[in-house]
């Protein structure tokens, strides 16, 4: 990759399994036009989610390789059209103990990661980014306290159930810089631990659609139940709009179902 994107990607504030991501994707272009490429991947049947970074990626390349303005590229780049991301049900209580067996055998650092997941509601890119003094203890309580998404400053309280899972890591692992280290020091890579979550998927049916963005939705969707307020799991999440955290609020279906068998057992009294 030119000296010239790289510089841009950094600049931008994206996590480092974005700036990963779009030099994937970049990489894949090999000498064709750009544009053109990119016109080639845009159908109507495309997930967004697999759109959108197609579009960005070229759109960096575009102004750090090639010149072109923002206002320029908003008239070039075509729009962005697929169809919707699959939906993500978080998982229930009986798929939260399937998930935690599953993982039992996963070496370390990813079982540890994995563990936490759905403990934090961190991002995977900015999990895997931890350093070791993220770890911090503000007004009496400890805390992950990090730069994430487009380097915004989050701390994040651990649960009692966080800080056991990491006490015990930090007790037999012992990181000097890095929390959670992939080979020759640097910190692992998201695709390290998406390669865990795809492999449980892939032989149990009932977990068939786990990934590390689930496991958000599955923290989200247990804080709520467990009382917290919208506001707070906005900061929580790390989402600058309240509109974002709202996304992941969807009641499972044995809620929705329970709801409706009280509203009809009700109905019938």
């Amino acid at each position: 990759m030119a000296d010239s994107l790289q510089q841009r990607l950094t600049q931008q504030q994206l996590l480092p399994s974005t700036r990963e991501q779009y030099r994937s994707i970049l990489g894949r272009i090999e000498g064709e036009d750009a544009l053109q490429w990119l016109k080639k991947r845009l159908h109507a049947r495309t997930p967004i989610g697999t759109v959108l970074p197609y579009r960005a990626a070229v759109k960096h390349y575009l102004m750090a390789e090639q010149g072109y303005s923002e206002e320029e590229l908003r008239l070039l780049l075509p729009k962005a059209k697929g169809r919707p991301t699959a939906f993500r049900h978080a998982l229930d209580p009986e798929g939260l103990a399937l998930y935690h067996n599953a993982i039992d055998e996963i070496p370390e650092p990813c079982h540890t990661i994995l563990d936490l997941l759905p403990k934090t509601g961190l991002r995977i890119g900015e999990i895997c980014a931890l350093r070791v003094d993220d770890i911090q203890v503000i007004q009496g309580v400890r805390v992950l306290s990090f730069r994430g998404k487009r380097d915004k400053a989050r701390t994040v309280p651990l649960t009692r159930s966080a800080e056991a899972t990491l006490d015990r890591f930090l007790r037999s692992q012992n990181p000097s810089k890095w929390l959670f280290c992939g080979r020759l020091g640097a910190p692992i890579t998201p695709h390290a631990v998406r390669k865990h979550t795809r492999a449980i998927a892939a032989r149990q049916p009932e977990l068939e659609s786990l990934s590390p963005h689930v496991m958000r939705h599955t923290f989200a969707t247990l804080a709520l139940a467990r009382g917290v307020d919208l506001a707070t799991l906005q900061s929580l999440l790390g989402h600058e709009s309240i509109e974002t955290t709202s996304r992941y609020l969807h009641p499972s279906i044995k809620t929705m179902s329970a709801a409706l068998q009280h509203a009809e057992d009700e109905g019938d009294e």
